[in-house]
C-alpha cells in the first residue's frame, strides 16, 4: 500500500513552509497558507491538513498546539505577533482548507484514500517509548505534550511532529533511534521521505 505522497503530509508538511525566512513570500501567516494551497495542488494535500488541524483543535489545548507548532517550525514569534492562539490558528487553518475544497466543488471535510486515514493506533506503544527515549533532546515538556496528541488526537500525528521537531532542533539521534523511526514509518506505509529528514542526525 502506498500513500499519495512519497513526502510528508497534513500539518507537518505545512509546517515546513514556514522556514525562516517564510515572510519574504507573504506578508501574513495566512496568506503564507494561500500561497502554498495553490490552485492545482492535489486535493490530498488540503484534506490532510485539514484532518490534522481539527485533530489538534479538538484534541489540544491552545497552549499545547502552539507549543507543537512552535517545535516544528523555524519562524520565530509566530503567537502573539502574527496569529493569536493555537486554536485560532487552527480554526484559521480550517477554513481556509474548506474555502480550497468549496472552490473545487469537494464537500468539506472531502475524503482520503483509506491508506491516508492511517492513524497509528496499532503501533501507540511504540511511538510512546520513541517520544520517551526523545525526552531528553526535545525536552520533559514537549514530550508530555506529544503524549497527549498520542491519546488525544492521532499517535501517527505525534509522530510525525517528533520527526519535524527533531529536525528543527537539529538534536542528534543514535542509529537505534532512526532504524526504529524507520521499522514505525515503514508500518505507517509513509512515503520514502517522512523519516528520512532525520538521517542526517545519527551520530557517528
Amino acid at each position: 500500500m502506498q500513500r499519495f505522497t512519497e513526502d510528508d503530509f497534513g500539518i507537518t508538511w505545512l509546517m515546513t513552509k514556514f522556514h525562516a525566512d517564510w515572510t519574504n513570500n507573504a506578508d501574513s501567516a495566512i496568506g503564507a497558507v494561500r500561497h502554498t494551497l495553490w490552485r492545482g495542488l492535489d486535493s490530498r494535500y488540503v484534506i490532510s491538513v485539514r484532518r490534522d488541524a481539527t485533530l489538534l483543535l479538538e484534541g489540544l489545548s491552545s497552549e499545547s498546539i502552539e507549543q507543537l507548532w512552535r517545535s516544528g517550525v523555524e519562524a520565530a514569534n509566530f503567537f502573539g505577533h502574527r496569529v493569536p492562539s493555537g486554536s485560532l490558528w487552527m480554526q484559521m487553518l480550517i477554513d481556509e482548507c474548506d474555502a480550497w475544497l468549496q472552490r473545487r466543488s469537494i464537500t468539506p471535510p472531502g475524503s482520503l484514500d483509506p491508506i491516508d486515514q492511517e492513524a497509528g493506533a496499532g503501533h501507540t506503544g511504540a511511538i510512546l517509548t520513541e517520544l520517551s527515549e526523545a525526552a531528553g533532546a526535545i525536552g520533559a515538556d514537549l514530550a508530555d505534550r506529544l503524549t497527549r496528541c498520542v491519546h488525544h488526537c492521532t499517535p501517527d500525528l505525534a509522530f510525525r511532529v517528533l520527526l519535524r521537531t527533531l529536525v528543527v532542533k537539529g538534536e542528534p539521534i543514535s542509529r537505534g533511534q532512526y532504524e526504529r523511526f524507520t521499522r514505525i514509518g515503514e508500518a505507517l506505509h509513509y512515503g520514502e521521505f517522512v523519516v528520512s529528514i532525520t538521517e542526517h542526525l545519527v551520530a557517528p
